[in-house]
């Protein structure tokens, strides 16, 4: 793995050049001042009474028949009585009695057959929070980020949401070569219960090099939604506190993060953050969400200056987001201070097109890349190479983007970015077909993908690396399956 490829977050987040980083937006974002972690949600409008049934027997029918002759009509037979009642009134009266035994068997077996329907929706119910309440959500998000540690070892971490809501990570190390399961949220700590987390919520995590050796790790998820907005939550693992990926790591050292309760996105937004990778890869710290006017930024140098931005959507010349529109993050660092580096954001717009904002030397820069999505496509990206301006560099600076659409058969697909140029490869990855029925993918620049696997009726998460050569266009849809990612909780 090349000394420079430091870890990217999992969804991709816009960019930020090195030298000057223009602090868009002066003025904090406006939050809802009555979002908390316990919101209410909107009343349930009960149904209005359905209307008596009028149980009135009938009235008799006449039947016309032959007209009685004068004498018929003044000497009458005696009608003939059932149960000392005229026939016409008992069978009346007979008929309303069974009408009446009829609503009564329905209404009775209406009502069983409503209690044993709703027996089956708490039977449906318990079914859908599985008794392995810390199995792995089968709609979960993904996350991921990677760093090289002082001694050389590559770690990855892949965070994701369990059935009763939590949030955990795994991580792995290659002089460990297992995977180790650590909580983040998982109810009983840092006065977090699990109804602070959004059911099926985005998920964004980055790891922030303080040095070689101290590393930071940030954590950001949703609250549950209000009236369509919903509050983003944020926690950090302080180096301090002794960041691991050889054994767990526990839920009671992870702190509040002054971003948290601060943004407001759009329910059902992404999430993409960024940390400082290396010396030339941009320095600060970058959060991304959807808000209803567009894909918003906030960034935040040090403690001292605090979080800034935030409070109003990118201008990037570009159409805006589609609804709950996926994101993806990859930055392009610079090898030498000639260079260019960048925080690029990958989106759908709402016309359809796969678009990138490019955030660098201080300014937005917005590309279609001749792809069109549909609306719950999945994107995952990763850069390659360095953002230099001098000719004939050797490792120039490219981008891999993978989309999955559920609702196609085409697989995952590719648009790639070699010499300066975006390709849309017609041909999809092979490799990557088990991605495709999810829908749910997350990259880094260590050229590791995951992705939701279907496994039975529940799911797993499995992990490829890239194989391909960024100079040989041929070899782009290589990838190799490592295996699955273990998200067993050891109780």
């Amino acid at each position: 793995m090349d000394r420079h490829d430091y870890s990217t977050l999992e969804v991709d987040t816009e960019a930020q050049s090195r030298q000057q980083y223009a602090e868009n937006a002066s003025q904090l974002p406006q939050v809802n001042q009555y979002a908390t972690e316990h919101l209410n949600y909107p009343e349930v409008t009960p149904g209005s009474t359905k209307p008596d049934i009028d149980r009135t027997p009938p009235e008799a029918v006449a039947f016309a028949g032959t007209p009685a002759t004068e004498t018929e009509k003044a000497v009458a037979p005696p009608q003939s009585r059932i149960c000392g009642m005229k026939r016409m009134v008992f069978w009346g009266v007979l008929g309303g009695v069974i009408l009446l035994i009829v609503g009564i068997v329905v209404g009775v077996t209406a009502g069983v057959v409503t209690t044993r329907k709703a027996a089956s929706n708490d039977d449906d119910s318990a079914a859908s929070t599985p008794s392995n309440a810390t199995g792995l959500y089968n709609q979960t998000s993904l996350a991921t980020a990677n760093f090289t540690d002082q001694f050389g070892n590559d770690n990855y971490l892949v965070v994701y949401q369990m059935n009763n809501m939590a949030i955990y990570m795994s991580a792995w190390n290659s002089s460990n070569k297992a995977w180790v399961v650590s909580p983040i949220v998982n109810g009983n700590t840092n006065n977090l219960p699990l109804s602070a987390v959004k059911k099926g919520t985005s998920l964004s995590l980055d790891v922030f090099a303080m040095n070689t050796s101290a590393r930071a790790i940030h954590m950001y998820w949703q609250l549950p939604d209000s009236g369509g907005l919903s509050t983003i939550k944020a926690l950090i693992y302080a180096p301090e506190k002794g960041v691991t990926t050889t054994a767990p790591m526990p839920a009671a050292n992870w702190q509040d993060s002054k971003a948290g309760n601060r943004f407001i996105a759009t329910a059902n937004s992404g999430l993409i953050s960024y940390g400082k990778q290396c010396d030339l890869c941009n320095q600060y710290t970058y959060l991304y969400w959807q808000a209803p006017d567009g894909i918003r930024e906030a960034s935040i140098e040090n403690d001292t200056t605090g979080w800034n931005g935030g409070a109003s959507a990118i201008q990037a010349g570009l159409t805006g987001p589609s609804d709950h529109s996926p994101l993806a993050q990859a930055h392009a660092p610079a090898a030498t201070t000639d260079g260019h580096r960048s925080m690029n954001i990958f989106y759908r717009a709402a016309t359809s097109g796969l678009s990138q904002i490019v955030n660098g030397d201080g300014r937005y820069v917005g590309r279609q890349l001749g792809r069109d999505v549909g609306p719950d496509t999945s994107i995952a990206a990763f850069s390659t190479g360095y953002n230099e301006t001098g000719p004939n560099w050797p490792e120039p600076l490219g981008f891999q983007v993978l989309t999955a659409d559920p609702d196609t058969n085409d697989g995952v697909q590719l648009t790639y970015l070699k010499a300066g140029s975006w390709t849309k490869q017609n041909n999809q990855v092979v490799a990557l077909s088990d991605c495709k029925a999810r829908a749910t993918m997350a990259a880094g620049r260590s050229r590791r993908l995951y992705c939701l696997v279907p496994q039975g009726a529940s799911v797993q998460i499995v992990e490829y690396e890239w194989r391909g050569n960024p100079d040989d266009v041929s070899t782009y849809s290589n990838w190799n399956r490592i295996g699955v990612v273990d998200t067993d909780v050891q109780h």
